[in-house]
């Protein structure tokens, strides 16, 4: 079923059916789970009764779960699609991936010392209640075994059009449920604070986050002179339901992120003296054409407040009740304005400072926070200040790669698309962290996928696997010509050779 599911021939045929999904997934949770279910058993199967073991097929299953999860929060569809499930399911499958091995089999340095930074914190977890542990952990667990698995895969160019596709079906069917729900109800009002009636009935900012990870994935097919179906106006449909249902939603954190990750896509320094491929070519944008983008960005989003009678653009500024009631231009005080993390990162910063060497332990963040002025029970919402809170000088470190050292890589990558492929998972993955931490299966996936191997269509990439065989097996006229790239794939001894 997965092998249908990335056929391009069949795409717009999926395209609708999962309109219809989403339609369906109005009157009952069943058409959702009754389908994932054969999608996944049916994945799952393949493994153990095909001859050629391919771990490729858990990149695909787990970009299409990244939609399903939060449709199926949004569906109340627990138990048949836990809550989270998408961190557990990734631990899982991207531990049996490993066991399944890779075409490179050589190891990422990089994930396993993230890994073993993790580690020292688990000794003060609060073991009398392991949920806070589980909560927390297995996150960052997915990200790390996600990077060391992915580290060894290899996507052709081709194929990553079909892992956007795959990740964007699923996504579809989340802004047609929400819009066909929407319709649903009488009256929604809109406010101050984000709305839930128009996410369909699930976390807002999870849902806006995967609108603007819909959007971007469809922007960089166009900025890379590409489309994801045959037809350019069904991507520029998409696109543009994803964009009102995403501002509707009444949450910033996804739809900005989609601006900044598209507008870096569009300026970030293109690669020079470096190997460039001719299947792919990156436009280029000049002030002008970029004025325009914006432009018609801003005239939707004018559309919108107009509709919400302007209160689209009270959330963007963080005005207050107060505020309204007044006729004072006050906005929220940064704590408002951050729905409250704010005094969460100060509680976790202060944690840090108190416990510097390995912080309070893994999920005691949570129970410690009531004694630093920030309230009982609150769950971490920001994954660095986390980090830093339950890791301490240990999250320092795990801080610095995570948050810095991929972009280090990204800009010493010498082929462009590559690049932006890296810096688009990157963006939005980590972005995810400052709202929901680690919480949803988004950053670990997204970042994750930022380090799969992508080569070109006819790359041979014979030299990256195994042992290296013959010299005369391995320089075929492309393959010399390409050095930039052979090289930089062969490399790169700080995230792959161990």
């Amino acid at each position: 079923m997965l092998a249908l599911l990335r056929k391009e021939e069949l795409r717009v045929f999926w395209l609708f059916f999962h309109v219809a999904l989403g339609y369906a997934s109005v009157y009952s949770r069943w058409p959702l789970i009754v389908w994932y279910y054969i999608l996944f058993f049916s994945t799952i199967l393949s493994f153990f009764y095909s001859k050629k073991q391919n771990s490729i097929k858990i990149v695909y299953l787990l970009g299409y779960s990244l939609g399903v999860e939060v449709l199926g929060r949004a569906l109340k569809a627990y138990p048949y699609i836990p809550d989270q499930m998408g961190k557990y399911l990734g631990v899982v499958l991207f531990a049996f991936g490993l066991a399944l091995g890779g075409p490179i089999k050589r190891v990422s340095l990089y994930g396993v010392g993230m890994l073993l930074l993790s580690a020292p914190a688990l000794v003060l977890a609060p073991y009398e209640n392991v949920k806070p542990i589980i909560l927390n952990y297995f996150g960052p667990l997915a990200l790390f075994l996600g990077v060391i698995f992915c580290s060894r895969q290899i996507l052709t160019f081709k194929d990553f059009k079909e892992l956007a596709a795959v990740i964007l079906f699923p996504i579809i069917s989340l802004a047609f449920y929400a819009y066909f729900n929407a319709a649903q109800i009488e009256k929604i009002d809109y406010g101050l604070t984000a709305n839930n009636e128009a996410a369909g009935g699930g976390f807002t900012n999870q849902v806006s986050t995967l609108f603007g990870l819909g959007i971007a994935l469809i922007a960089l097919m166009y900025i890379t002179k590409q489309q994801i179906f045959k037809y350019r106006f069904l991507d520029v449909s998409v696109m543009a339901l994803l964009t009102v249902r995403g501002l509707l939603t009444f949450s910033r954190g996804g739809m900005v992120t989609a601006v900044v990750a598209i507008f870096l896509l569009m300026i970030f320094p293109k690669a020079k003296a470096a190997w460039q491929d001719s299947e792919i070519r990156l436009r280029s944008f000049s002030p002008t054409s970029i004025i325009l983008t914006f432009s018609v960005v801003a005239a939707s989003f004018i559309a919108i407040n107009i509709y919400t009678e302007n209160y689209l653009l009270y959330r963007y500024q963080g005005r207050t009740e107060r505020s309204l009631q007044t006729g004072f231009n006050k906005t929220a005080d940064i704590d408002q304005l951050s729905s409250g993390r704010y005094k969460i990162m100060i509680s976790d910063l202060r944690m840090f400072l108190d416990y510097p060497a390995l912080g309070v332990g893994v999920g005691y963040s949570k129970i410690e926070r009531v004694n630093y002025g920030a309230g009982e029970g609150l769950n971490p919402h920001l994954e660095f200040s986390r980090l830093l809170a339950e890791h301490g000088s240990l999250g320092l470190a795990l801080v610095v790669m995570i948050f810095i050292y991929p972009f280090y890589k990204v800009w010493h990558e010498p082929n462009n698309y590559r690049r932006s492929i890296m810096l688009l998972f990157l963006i939005i993955g980590l972005a995810s962290t400052f709202h929901s931490a680690m919480r949803t299966m988004i950053t670990p996936l997204l970042f994750a996928f930022a380090f799969i191997q992508y080569v070109p269509t006819d790359f041979d990439w014979r030299p990256l696997v195994g042992k290296q065989r013959k010299q005369k097996h391995l320089k075929p006229l492309h393959l010399r010509a390409n050095k930039g790239l052979a090289n930089s794939l062969t490399a790169a001894p700080e995230t792959q050779e161990a």
